[in-house]
């Protein structure tokens, strides 16, 4: 984030766009993450997900978030999902899971599980990344792991495997785009 944390808050009651932009980027994926794994649908946990922001951007003059903005933000999607699975799957309504899931008002926990949320999502995505980077063919992951783990500049990376520099500029480009469609369909 550009900005600091008062900055923010305080941008987006008076309605900047560029914060509100900021703060969207910042937090969708992870928060998409999240409610898909309380709603187990993508498209329904993208949904929900677009209307905590949109909530958010309507009634961004009324907006007093007394936690963190992340905490905040997590909230708002556990509350939503939790209102989505009490309308939609009233079977759950008596289940232990569901009981514990809606008595987790305590914003101290919920920043708690935020941070281990973190942990794990940064863990778990490491994981999808590695196992991409495995799926390319040979010589694409070499260049790839020449270029981002040794940091060696493409010119160097064509005269230690005796190969143009088109030919690494192309691999590469093979790799980044193989490798942002494989984690586009995870996230």
């Amino acid at each position: 984030m550009l900005w600091p944390d008062k900055d923010i808050y305080e941008g987006i009651r008076k309605g900047n766009r560029a914060i509100f932009d900021s703060v969207f980027k910042e937090y969708y994926s992870g928060l998409c993450i999240l409610a898909k794994d309380y709603v187990k649908s993508i498209d329904i946990a993208e949904e929900i997900v677009q209307e905590v922001f949109f909530n958010l951007w309507e009634n961004h003059h009324k907006i007093h978030i007394k936690s963190s903005l992340k905490a905040y933000l997590y909230r708002c999607v556990h509350n939503l999902c939790i209102n989505y699975l009490r309308q939609n799957n009233p079977q759950t309504k008596n289940s232990v899971q569901f009981e514990e899931l809606e008595n987790l008002s305590d914003l101290h926990f919920i920043e708690i599980e935020d941070h281990i949320f973190d942990i794990a999502y940064n863990e778990k995505l490491e994981q999808e990344f590695e196992k991409a980077i495995e799926s390319l063919p040979e010589q694409c992951k070499n260049i790839f792991h020449m270029s981002r783990y040794e940091n060696i500049p493409y010119p160097e990376i064509a005269k230690r495997l005796n190969i143009s520099l088109s030919t690494v500029k192309t691999q590469m480009s093979r790799a980044m785009n193989k490798l942002r469609n494989i984690m586009d369909e995870y996230l």
